[in-house]
């Protein structure tokens, strides 16, 4: 009977440089993601071992990521910040469980993540989504595409309208948005369901282009 195989000791800390260093630089708006590496790191979680931390571990960092202080808007962290530095994390831990051996687990897969604020005051109940969900299926499989990214993703109408295939990065769960409402770039963590929805319409693409046939 093999024995299961020894786990590489690796910090945290660590293991960022060398995912930065390895992966994150072929990623569309790595800079971004240099700003994200950094602020970790300098949480005391970084300074664990990769197979030490747990999920309690991450949900500390979370709670204090949403408990500071924006210094250029003087308000809280947003939720959307946090969900991506939660990402970067999940896609770590998934990279390094798979091929660095430095863990058996993913602790960041069952934490909540924190809600995306919006200027939405009611959403749909589940029996009109799935009403919705129904009628988009039969009538039209893009809508049905762009209704479930909407619920996903809480991208406006005009930024999933505008994706484009180049800047998607489905293996790694990131959405790029050049051009937001406000002038800004930022980029949008994708859930496993928005990634299924668009790999299911990538599989007709040949190159880059708009993901979306609508204006």
């Amino acid at each position: 009977m093999s024995r299961p195989l020894r786990i590489k000791k690796m910090s945290l800390y660590n293991a960022l440089s060398r995912y930065y260093a390895t992966t994150s630089v072929h990623k569309r708006g790595h800079q971004q993601e240099f700003y994200r590496v950094c602020v970790i790191q300098r949480h005391p979680v970084a300074q664990k071992m990769m197979d030490e931390i747990t999920t309690v571990d991450i949900a500390a960092y979370r709670d204090f990521r949403l408990s500071q202080i924006n210094v250029r808007t003087g308000r809280n962290i947003s939720g959307n910040t946090v969900r991506l530095e939660l990402a970067l994390l999940s896609s770590l831990y998934n990279l390094a469980r798979v091929e660095w051996g430095t863990c058996r687990t993913n602790p960041v897969e069952l934490v909540r993540k924190p809600k995306v604020a919006g200027g939405r005051d009611r959403r749909l109940t589940s029996q009109e989504e799935r009403r919705l969900s129904r009628y988009f299926r039969e009538q039209n499989p893009e809508l049905y595409t762009i209704f479930h990214l909407a619920i996903e993703t809480a991208m406006r109408q005009g930024e999933i309208l505008s994706l484009r295939w180049e800047h998607i990065d489905i293996q790694h769960g990131v959405a790029h948005l050049p051009h937001t409402k406000n002038g800004s770039t930022r980029d949008v963590p994708l859930s496993r369901k928005a990634r299924r929805l668009l790999q299911d319409l990538d599989m007709a693409m040949t190159g880059p282009g708009p993901v979306f046939n609508y204006t």
